[in-house]
């Protein structure tokens, strides 16, 4: 499956973001690793009491040092599980922190993009990188780090009491870890591939599902159940395959770490129990170093599952940051452009042309035209025009890729991005809604909005009425992509949206498409108290539309072919008339 984003990093630039997030908690950090050395050496000190347990109290028979010798051990595990759990909870507070900022920054730099980017990546994946990929992440910064160096002062500890035991046994029982280094490196490459690829496949079935469940009614109306039963399956099946590889990768480290350790074990009791049998050694220090060395090789165990942890967990981080390096082109907000104090004059588009994708097909093609401070413009044409594209521009959901459009004579690549979004209003065919309060979604372009000025859009925009309706009137809820109201009345609530921000420019992107004759006569009436003194563009579908336009703009194949009232385009015979009386003669009979 071709990869939905560029992850392609380097590793060095991986771990220094890393760093950077973990830096802020330095202070919990030093602590963590204060405490990690305190388990270390609670781990050695075991190792270490071998000896005088072995000698002094099984040979020499001490019974004073048998009473002491439990409670020193007691006190040992008491200090080692304090310490673990204060270093655990430190870490794992670390890594939460780490995921929060990580999510912050995340979905701040997501916010920046323009709308070609999710035009270009699908919803659902870019999700999964805040569910699946960040919470791995968080295993770098939190449980590995915290195992990480635990195990890794343990082993210190515990290879510095086999060297005061017997140096020469240490030595020989540490020449296997080399041999371990080399099934380690293999694993390590298998493991980061197949993580790879796993994220990859699930952020395939993010998508699927997401397609899937909003689109049930036409997976049922074409009863095709079975059909998309067998897609879910075949991914699902493709995510088991794959995930069984990395567990296969996984679970290798475990049997091959204990084979070269039994084998370091074996050389270290033949090689030792000849120097006691000989009495170069004494039994508790030999004792000791069996000890110190068996649970080394705990530790170095761990140390290799924890690689395959970080693997997997760096596979996550090249998904993020390489999200994170993304730099939207498309539409650049300097934050320092030109902030006049009202729209004035008229927008004017200056020979535009516009392609989505270097290369695609043009959409727009040299085009010119004014658009009056007031005037209402139609805009007509087939299918594909490029009405919908035209009007996008304005508000730079997209930047031209020739040309130019200046509002009051001034490049809107000049203005500053925010002011000149203020200035525009935009009502869709689609119920824009979010899963809120009727009051919050209303409000949603003024924030600081009185709950006078949210009943009084609404009475404008002959909303009010059924809101009041509603079991908790404006404190409702409208549901998620507003399923707890008709078409009609969630039209009239974004229509009540767009009178609240008062909005110099107003954009109709064939706004009444989609309802039924008695709901369009409501929602007519609410966009047109919305169009009072306004700068209206609105994409024509609806015969009263037209009809109402001060100037009709048609478009074809991406440029404007003729331009006029309704009474001259129709009087001229051409595409016009054409269109009318294919779109518009039929409603009038």
């Amino acid at each position: 499956m071709e990869r939905y984003f560029p992850e392609k990093i380097d590793r060095s630039d991986q771990i220094k973001r890393i760093k950077n997030y973990i830096k802020p908690h330095w202070k919990r950090l030093s602590i963590s690793l204060i405490l990690t050395v305190l388990v270390a050496a609670s781990t050695a000190a075991v190792a270490w009491l071998v000896k005088p347990v072995m000698d002094d109290i099984f040979l020499k028979k001490d019974v004073t040092l048998l009473t002491v010798f439990p409670l020193i051990i007691i006190a040992i595990y008491i200090v080692k599980g304090i310490a673990i759990f204060a270093q655990s909870y430190l870490i794992r507070q670390i890594g939460q922190r780490v995921i929060m900022k990580v999510r912050e920054d995340l979905y701040g730099h997501i916010q920046t993009m323009s709308l070609g980017f999710f035009h270009k990546y699908p919803s659902a994946v870019l999700m999964s990188r805040f569910t699946n990929d960040i919470s791995r992440l968080a295993n770098i910064s939190s449980a590995v780090v915290a195992n990480f160096f635990r195990e890794l002062f343990s082993l210190l500890g515990l290879i510095c009491v086999a060297l005061s035991r017997d140096w020469k046994l240490t030595l020989i029982a540490l020449t296997v870890l080399p041999a371990a280094s080399v099934p380690i490196t293999k694993v390590t490459e298998r493991l980061r591939k197949f993580s790879r690829k796993t994220r990859d496949k699930n952020a395939e079935m993010n998508n699927f599902l997401q397609e899937s469940f909003t689109g049930i009614k036409i997976v049922k109306i074409f009863c095709r159940e079975k059909y998309e039963k067998e897609k879910f399956n075949n991914v699902n099946n493709k995510i088991y395959r794959l995930t069984m590889k990395t567990v296969k990768a996984d679970e290798i480290i475990s049997p091959v770490m204990e084979l070269i350790g039994s084998l370091a074990i074996a050389l270290v009791i033949w090689y030792g129990g000849l120097q006691v049998i000989k009495g170069t050694s004494t039994p508790g220090t030999f004792f000791s170093f069996i000890a110190a060395v068996m649970m080394m090789y705990g530790p170095v165990r761990k140390l290799a599952r924890m690689n395959n942890n970080i693997q997997q967990s760096l596979a996550s981080s090249e998904r993020v940051f390489g999200l994170l390096n993304m730099a939207e082109e498309e539409v650049i907000d300097k934050g320092k452009g030109v902030k006049p104090e009202s729209f004035k004059e008229k927008i004017t588009f200056e020979g535009v042309t516009f392609s989505y994708e270097k290369d695609d097909g043009i959409v727009l093609k040299d085009i010119d035209l004014h658009i009056h401070r007031g005037e209402i413009v139609a805009l007509v044409g087939s299918s594909g025009a490029g009405k919908t594209t035209l009007c996008s521009l304005i508000p730079r959901f997209y930047d031209v890729n020739g040309g130019r459009i200046l509002i009051d004579d001034i490049d809107i690549r000049s203005l500053d991005l925010k002011w000149l979004r203020q200035q525009i209003g935009l009502v869709t065919q689609e119920n824009l809604l979010f899963n809120d309060t009727v009051s919050n979604n209303i409000s949603y372009g003024k924030e600081d909005a009185s709950i006078d000025e949210i009943k009084n859009a609404a009475q404008i925009a002959y909303a009010h009425d059924f809101i009041t309706d509603m079991t908790n009137g404006y404190n409702t809820v409208i549901g998620e992509k507003a399923t707890r109201l008709s078409g009609g009345e969630a039209q009239r609530i974004a229509i009540a949206r767009a009178i609240l921000k008062n909005p110099a420019i107003l954009i109709l992107d064939e706004a009444t498409s989609e309802l039924d004759s008695e709901s369009e006569t409501i929602v007519q009436k609410a966009l047109d108290n919305l169009m009072k003194n306004r700068t209206t563009i609105v994409i024509a579908h609806r015969l009263t539309t037209v009809f109402k336009a001060d100037r009709i703009v048609v478009l074809e194949n991406g440029e404007i072919i003729e331009t006029g009232t309704h009474e001259e385009l129709f009087n001229n015979g051409g595409t016009y008339k054409r269109l009318f009386e294919l779109q518009f003669m039929p409603a009038i009979k």
